[in-house]
């Protein structure tokens, strides 16, 4: 698979962020996980072997290829039955998907962060794990001036996403340097 990621040029985990990932799930022993960005099924492979006993992921992915592509990878690996792919916009099937979540792994466009996180509050599980990748976004989060056009938005709602993840009424949030940068946050389980 990864092989198969550098020669396509596709978005993996990165060798920096898999040891952290690996760690936070080992910890967390998830049941029931929503990942958003499936791209070939990578990081939803790293994911199950952590999963409680009769534990589910579902993960989505807008591009029909890529989700066609992680559907052979899991398909011929052992946890074919923990895994489900759906292929379509994962904001828009947020309101189709009942959860509950106890841990969320963000891994799709990052300009929706801040949408999506709204969706998916009301379906976790008190304590619930939401892992959000690519919080660095090469840098630029860290721009004090101005940020390449075609970047600003997704920046703008990067930020939007940190003030989220950081209101301490809603999550405890730790910031990650590994690789692009990983927020790793604790639902206290109500709203203010």
């Amino acid at each position: 698979m990864e092989q198969y990621a550098r020669e396509h040029e596709l978005p993996i985990l990165r060798g920096a962020e898999l040891p952290l990932f690996r760690n936070i799930l080992a910890a967390a022993r998830p049941r029931h996980v929503l990942e958003i960005g499936t791209c070939i099924g990578y990081s939803a492979l790293q994911m199950a072997p952590y999963l409680r006993e009769g534990g589910m992921i579902t993960t989505l992915e807008l591009d029909a290829e890529r989700a066609m592509t992680a559907r052979q990878f899991i398909d011929q690996s052992q946890y074919s039955r923990a895994v489900t792919v759906i292929n379509g916009d994962g904001t828009a099937l947020l309101d189709r998907l009942e959860g509950p979540w106890d841990f969320v792994f963000l891994d799709g466009p990052k300009g929706q962060y801040p949408r999506q996180i709204k969706k998916i509050i009301p379906k976790l599980l008190p304590q619930a794990i939401i892992v959000a990748d690519n919080m660095r976004y090469h840098d630029m989060i860290y721009i004090q001036g101005a940020v390449p056009h075609k970047h600003r938005t997704a920046v703008a709602r990067l930020h939007e996403f940190l003030g989220i993840m950081n209101d301490d009424s809603l999550f405890e949030t730790v910031f990650f340097e590994n690789g692009d940068g990983m927020t790793v946050s604790r639902w206290k389980g109500y709203m203010k």
